[in-house]
């Protein structure tokens, strides 16, 4: 018979056991025992009782929103995460199938929000994006928001709508803004800033959010500022009505501007964003994509800004004759990079060599192989202090640093909003391997750090700008070999000389090949070339 700690452990795993095996200790004398054996116990009761509720909302098509809640509450509770998003992305389809539209957009952001949020496997799944597009395809059609004239203009300067989910001065999104307006070239390019406002509270929201954000007007004000210092417009979307009111009102925003095209800097999980897709609100719509497309057919073109996940779906769009492309994100070289982090404030020692990784997705990027190489470069190297920086469960890294003897001298650093500039607290940036992020790269770069990348068997296949094309062959080591690796930081820890030669020569790099001028450059060529295939495509006369 297992001991209750294996019975516990099992329970803690998610895993099932025989009730009877517990009801031996939960009348221990043994006060540990008892407790032990009860808590198990709770567990599993809860976790059939969030079986039933599953079975009992598939058999009325998920239409019950109080048993859903329930549902909900119990799922977060057990941590499940990923056995959450399904039912209440569900109820949003029912409710849409009642024409109860706002209801359902709204559950469906809940659901697909929280899933991404928590890192949820549910959104990343094509066919369960593909279920959310259908829902949002089918929602644009039941609103009947129509606009009078098919929106051709007729503008001097071509009108250029960035619509966002949230303008923030410190998110990816605001720096693409902030980027853009610095670097497009005016004279031929009118620049308009919206925002969906999805994640703030709205007065008539009939399904709850997991969180609510502030407005843009409080996380976005250093933005705005700078925007209207420049003369562009913003326009954010009211929080007076609900989900459907302010896709309307942006939409006609959109006509009433003569927008010639749209670009939606937005996932599944802003169901305005979504709609403005499918409507008739501008001559050329193109997708922006960081993590997973909104997956809807009326977009000219979807540009994504993540070399990977461009790779992994290349052939989908290609199989339904839709554009798409990858477009590097650079990086605005002169950027105002705030004060110098002080070591002191992290407990970094002074004189400590500090090398350093960042990025939104660590607990993929960071490999086995890579792993050893960095335990291997810190033994070698006793003055080395290693900071990861970002978005990572990283359970199994830290474990291994921890059974490696080197765990005290890993430094975890969370998700900055001050990057890059945080970034110059390190003193070498170490790029991941098979796969790296290519933007923590570029923001070492802009702040003048020595980079050691490795290239890729794939990197003379692949049609993207790898980590090692982007440092160029000064900064990266031969394919497989760990080895040259270690020896290549080694040599940049020990050199003080190389080091500063090094960094300098990244700097020059980015401002030559990847600052975020040859950004606006892209995308400036991708609207005119859309715009010119959807005029050789209309019919004369139109």
């Amino acid at each position: 018979m297992p001991s209750l700690m294996e019975l516990v452990e099992k329970v803690n795993k998610g895993e099932m056991v025989d009730p009877q095996q517990l009801e031996v200790y939960q009348d221990s004398s043994n006060s540990a025992e008892k407790f032990l054996a009860h808590h198990a116990q709770a567990m599993l009761d809860l976790r059939r009782a969030q079986q039933h509720m599953m079975q009992s909302l598939e058999a009325i098509d998920y239409g019950d929103q109080k048993v859903l809640s329930q549902f909900m509450s119990v799922s977060s509770f057990l941590g499940l995460t990923d056995l959450r998003a399904g039912p209440v992305v569900r109820f949003g389809a029912s409710a849409i199938a009642r024409r109860e539209l706002a209801l359902g957009l709204e559950a469906i952001q809940n659901g697909v929000t929280f899933d991404m949020q928590h890192g949820g496997a549910w959104s990343s799944d094509r066919e369960n994006c593909q279920f959310v597009a259908s829902q949002y395809d089918r929602a644009a059609q039941w609103i009947g928001w129509t606009n009078q004239q098919p929106a051709i203009w007729t503008n001097r300067q071509t009108r250029i709508g960035i619509i966002c989910s949230s303008i923030a001065d410190e998110e990816a999104a605001g720096r693409f803004i902030r980027g853009f307006a610095k670097c497009h070239d005016s004279k031929r390019f009118k620049l308009f800033i919206y925002s969906t406002e999805c994640g703030v509270r709205r007065e008539k929201q009939q399904f709850a959010q997991t969180t609510s954000l502030q407005p843009s007007s409080k996380r976005g004000a250093q933005t705005l500022e700078d925007l209207t210092k420049q003369k562009i417009i913003t326009w954010t979307a009211p929080t007076d009505g609900d989900v459907v009111t302010a896709a309307k009102s942006l939409a006609a925003q959109l006509i009433n501007d003569k927008i010639d095209v749209a670009l939606l800097d937005a996932t599944q999980a802003d169901p305005i964003a979504s709609l403005i897709a499918r409507w008739d609100t501008a001559a050329v719509k193109v997708n922006l994509v960081r993590t997973t497309p909104l997956y809807a057919g009326s977009v000219s073109s979807v540009a994504y800004l993540d070399a990977a996940r461009f790779e992994a779906d290349q052939h989908y769009w290609q199989k339904y004759c839709i554009d798409s492309r990858f477009v590097l994100e650079g990086i605005d070289a002169d950027a105002a990079h705030g004060a110098m982090p002080q070591r002191s404030v992290y407990g970094i020692p002074e004189q400590s060599i500090v090398l350093a990784t960042a990025g939104n997705d660590l607990d993929r990027t960071l490999s086995h192989e890579f792993i050893e190489a960095v335990i291997g470069i810190l033994r070698s190297n006793p003055q080395t202090i290693y900071l990861l920086v970002g978005d990572g469960e990283l359970a199994w890294q830290k474990r291994r640093f921890d059974s490696a003897g080197v765990a005290k001298r890993i430094g975890y650093a969370g998700k900055r909003k001050d990057l890059p500039g945080f970034l110059r607290i390190a003193d070498v940036y170490l790029a991941e391997f098979p796969s790296a992020c290519a933007n923590g790269v570029l923001q070492a770069m802009s702040v003048e750090r020595p980079i050691v990348a490795m290239k890729s068997n794939a990197d003379e296949m692949t049609t993207t700008a790898s980590t090692s094309s982007i440092v160029g062959s000064e900064a990266a080591v031969p394919a497989n070999d760990p080895a040259a690796y270690a020896e290549r930081v080694t040599k940049i820890i020990r050199d003080g000389s190389f080091r500063k030669k090094l960094g300098q020569s990244m700097r020059t790099r980015l401002e030559q090949h990847f600052s975020f001028a040859q950004t606006a450059q892209q995308i400036e060529q991708l609207c005119e070339q859309l715009l010119q295939r959807r005029s050789e495509a209309a019919p004369e006369g139109s």
